[in-house]
């Protein structure tokens, strides 16, 4: 699993959306602000919308807007709901692939490695990637 150029946009249009809470956004609006290509957007936005984190709705005045609660949506979330389960390398996807798991010298200081990414991705949020307002 690597974390693509699709997760980094699937974070960054969340934290667009939560930057302007409750408001509709165009899909236009927020590939220009993130610098994320137009034509990636509908189905980042058609996966979240699936998740239910943020729902659309067409016509003028229309757009994109975050339906969960920034706080909630771990980083560990979004990219999972990318690119599917988190394994820094192919001994640790689960799917039988290395053979030499009990016999891997490797092994233990991988799955360390990938509990701690791991942990990590699970304690930041959207709202932690929101850019604070200075105090006046």
């Amino acid at each position: 699993m690597e974390v693509t150029k699709k997760s980094e946009y699937a974070i960054s249009a969340l934290v667009e959306l939560a930057q302007h809470p409750g408001e509709f956004i165009s899909s236009k609006v927020i590939a220009s602000r993130q610098d994320i290509p137009v034509n990636f957007l509908p189905q980042i936005m058609a996966q979240l919308g699936a998740q239910g984190w943020v729902v659309g709705v067409r016509g003028p005045g229309g757009g994109v807007r975050l339906e969960a609660e920034a706080n909630s949506i771990t980083l560990k979330d979004v990219i999972e709901l990318i690119e599917g389960p988190i394994a820094i390398t192919k001994c640790l996807a689960g799917d039988g692939s290395c053979s030499r798991e009990q016999t891997c010298p490797m092994h233990p200081v991988w799955q360390e490695a990938q509990e701690a990414f791991i942990q990590v991705l699970k304690t930041r949020t959207i709202a932690d990637l929101v850019p604070k307002t200075p105090e006046k």
